[in-house]
């Protein structure tokens, strides 16, 4: 069933998930004007501590529930999404979806080229296009950041399967164009395939999950600063207060000795309490894979003829509907996305640094 003419948004793709998930596993769905009714097995109505026949809206706005049954508001943070979504994690979903639009943009490419691209001594014009099929994977991966306190959250990854280009903004459009899902693959991928997507996981997912853990880090840096100080004004006070006690009159010599001794150790003692604060402040990160979509759009293949002094190049751009802009060019050395290109002396692309080196 296809859930989109009744819900939109990303509310909408929320509640389009948890239909479809549980459709899969059972549940009969109907639909109505604002919502949609669910019949669900008595097993996966356990499971999910719900009725047996339920009833889900999008939005977190509180509306009357139909007579006889629970109306279930689907938004992020919802709890029957929290339990959709870990029944649904406990083995990463694979799901296809084809794209459908009425209207791709049929001209222009070249001014769209040379809004988004900078060639570093090379210019080049469009010599061709055509409409093709092509192939994407939207990787979703979860991460957990574990120190003194903890933060989770998802990074998605857009990726052009014929480059390996990594696709800014394509997963916060997906919610706007027209889709069919089916649940079994018609697109085999090669072990390259295979091989390149592992390496754009680890690439590009690190830089994600660091730039969404700086606050985090900071946090508990800071927390680490402040207990470190005070660890440390603790252990010199009493450094000094232990000295000064060894110039009262009437101290015995054992127990100067004894006090000797202890002062003695305070270093010692002071170092094994720094590295108990080091490991309690120390953040170690998990990241898996929670699911993948592979998206079937239709696409513009662009031919653009590239000059780099005497040199030719054509090389092959892909206009995304989707984003509604070309997706990046990939550095033939490293294999980063990149919009500013460079070329080395036998035509390979490459970006910026690569080119340095």
């Amino acid at each position: 069933m296809s859930y989109n003419p009744l819900f939109t948004g990303q509310d909408g793709e929320l509640v389009s998930f948890v239909c479809r998930f549980l459709e899969e596993k059972g549940a009969l769905v109907e639909a109505r004007d604002n919502r949609m009714d669910l019949l669900l097995p008595a097993s996966l109505a356990a499971a999910l501590g719900v009725e047996e026949y339920i009833s889900v809206t999008q939005g977190s706005d509180p509306c009357a529930s139909p007579p006889g049954r629970t109306l279930y508001p689907v938004h992020f943070g919802s709890g029957l999404l929290e339990k959709v979504s870990a029944m649904a994690g406990a083995n990463p979903p694979l799901v296809q979806v084809s794209l459908m639009f009425d209207y791709i943009k049929a001209g222009g490419y070249e001014s769209r080229i040379d809004e988004q691209f900078e060639f570093y001594k090379a210019k080049g014009t469009v010599s061709g296009f055509g409409e093709v099929k092509v192939h994407y994977l939207i990787l979703t991966t979860r991460y957990l950041a574990q120190s003194d306190e903890q933060k989770e959250g998802l990074v998605d990854l857009a990726v052009n399967m014929e480059n390996g280009a990594v696709v800014p903004g394509m997963v916060d459009n997906l919610s706007f164009a027209e889709k069919k899902y089916q649940t079994t693959l018609s697109h085999a991928y090669t072990r390259e395939e295979i091989r390149r997507i592992v390496k754009l996981t680890g690439l590009h997912v690190s830089e994600e999950v660091e730039q969404n853990l700086l606050e985090f880090k900071k946090s508990m840096n800071r927390r680490f600063l402040r207990d470190a100080s005070s660890l440390d004004d603790y252990y010199r006070a009493l450094e000094q207060e232990m000295t000064e006690s060894l110039e009262r009159s009437g101290l015995s010599d054992k127990l100067r000795r004894e006090r000797d001794e202890k002062i003695a150790l305070i270093p010692e003692e002071l170092a094994a309490k720094q590295k108990d604060l080091l490991n309690k402040y120390s953040i170690r990160v998990k990241v898996s894979l929670a699911a993948v979509m592979a998206v079937i759009t239709p696409g513009i293949k662009v031919l653009f003829n590239a000059v780099s002094g005497k040199q030719k190049r054509t090389l092959s751009m892909i206009y995304n509907p989707v984003t509604k802009s070309m997706d990046p060019l990939v550095c033939e050395a490293c294999g980063q996305s990149m919009y500013r290109v460079a070329f080395s002396k036998d035509l390979r692309l490459v970006c910026a640094a690569c080119q340095d080196n």
